[in-house]
């Protein structure tokens, strides 16, 4: 069962009998959750886009997207095969960091993501299907505490519930009042060459063949932007000449000031600071 059968079983399993299936498109109507509650209650659609479709069909989302004063898009996730992908246009690709500090401050959803995304050009929203590997085997903080003592030198690990990518997922469209593409990525021709051409010359600015490739060769062959917080990734996409990367978490402190990450980064510092074993990161 590939991603897309994944992500539409999950959809019927959470929903039950409010899911409604007309051709190919689904319309979702999200369960209250008390984050969920604070950006909207709107339904998304869920939409499988045909090969010899794609290209028009990013096209009239684009060109559908009024002003935000007039009318708010419909929240919706277009699904992208791997054979779509030479035809996409250039856009923000978010890295699977962003999406898992989504999942675990819930301001960002709220405010965060919606208002950076506005201060930038309207272009074409990608998450890769690869994320949801990453998420797969992850546990959340467990509470404010451990989020607090997370990844630092004494290597303490989140032990709350599961990872779930596909409750994220539906949530980003609805945050962002855009439509997010949801690219499956792992058999693309294309994207794996230039992942293989890729890693060997940039390994030595960090870059990693768990995933960070694929991000960097998507990236770099449909000239989009990446979305992320990790600096060798970046570093990676600034050696590999790709659009200028957006670090997501400088971003959303310029936009929230504090964000919810800076005010949890501060208290971890100040925690290791004045007790032994700390590792500076």
């Amino acid at each position: 069962m590939n991603l897309f059968q994944n992500f539409l079983k999950f959809i019927r399993k959470l929903l039950g009998p409010k899911v409604t299936k007309t051709q190919k498109t689904i319309t979702v109507k999200l369960n209250k959750t008390p984050s969920s509650n604070k950006i909207s209650q709107r339904p998304v659609r869920i939409k499988q886009v045909e090969h010899s479709h794609q290209q028009k069909t990013i096209t009239s989302f684009t060109e559908q997207i009024p002003e935000p004063v007039i009318e708010i898009p419909e929240p919706t996730i277009i699904m992208v095969g791997s054979e779509c992908i030479p035809k996409l246009e250039p856009g923000y690709v978010i890295d699977t960091c962003p999406l898992m500090d989504c999942e675990d401050y819930p301001e960002i959803l709220e405010r965060g993501l919606r208002d950076m995304m506005n201060k930038l050009p309207s272009k074409p929203i990608y998450v890769l299907s690869v994320s949801a590997t990453e998420f797969d085997g992850k546990k959340c903080p467990k509470n404010y505490n451990e989020k607090k003592l997370q990844q630092t030198g004494k290597n303490v690990h989140n032990t709350g519930r599961p990872r779930n990518f596909n409750n994220i997922l539906v949530k980003i469209p609805i945050s962002v009042t855009a439509p997010v593409y949801l690219v499956e990525i792992e058999n693309s021709p294309e994207i794996q060459q230039l992942a293989k051409k890729l890693l060997p010359t940039l390994k030595k600015f960090g870059l990693h063949g768990k995933f960070d490739d694929i991000f960097l060769a998507f990236t770099k062959f449909t000239k989009s932007k990446i979305v992320t917080s990790d600096r060798r990734l970046i570093l990676s996409h600034t050696q590999a000449q790709c659009e200028n990367p957006i670090n997501f978490q400088e971003f959303l402190e310029k936009i929230m000031q504090p964000s919810p990450i800076t005010i949890v980064l501060r208290e971890r510092r100040n925690y290791y600071k004045h007790n032994s074993g700390w590792k500076k990161r």
